[in-house]
């Protein structure tokens, strides 16, 4: 099974435990399934733990090893400046964020399922599966 990851899967899997992110997660580990992202995943796993740790839910140091752990995933990551050029017409058409629209145009490129913690997302993609 091929699947695309967004930001708020590796999120829900590290701060809170979100057992169906965190399944996800370790099929992805235990190379069960293959997992496509654009590289600008990370900058927003980054982002997102960073502010938990301003809102001391996470320590810093706690932070930075989740964000090691998720970088050091078997991830196959592709350059959003790849996917842009059709996500801008995908987020205009769907009401996404560009940034979304580049998880929902690798699925749909890479026929993956896309899996994501956003409603809103999930339900702009034909093949999604909503953790």
């Amino acid at each position: 099974m091929h699947a695309v990851f967004d930001a708020s899967v590796f999120v829900r899997a590290v701060v809170p435990l979100e057992p169906a992110a965190l399944r996800w997660i370790r099929w992805a580990v235990a190379q069960e399934i293959s997992v496509g992202v654009p590289d600008l995943v990370f900058a927003e796993v980054g982002n997102a733990l960073c502010g938990y740790a301003r809102d001391t839910k996470l320590t810093l140091a706690g932070a930075m090893r989740r964000v090691d752990f998720v970088a050091r995933m078997p991830l196959d990551v592709r350059e959003h400046r790849t996917l842009v050029g059709a996500a801008v017409g995908l987020a205009f058409s769907r009401g996404l964020s560009v940034y979304d629209a580049c998880y929902a145009v690798l699925a749909e490129v890479e026929d993956a399922v896309l899996v994501t913690a956003d409603r809103r997302l999930a339900e702009a993609v034909a093949r999604s599966e909503l953790v």
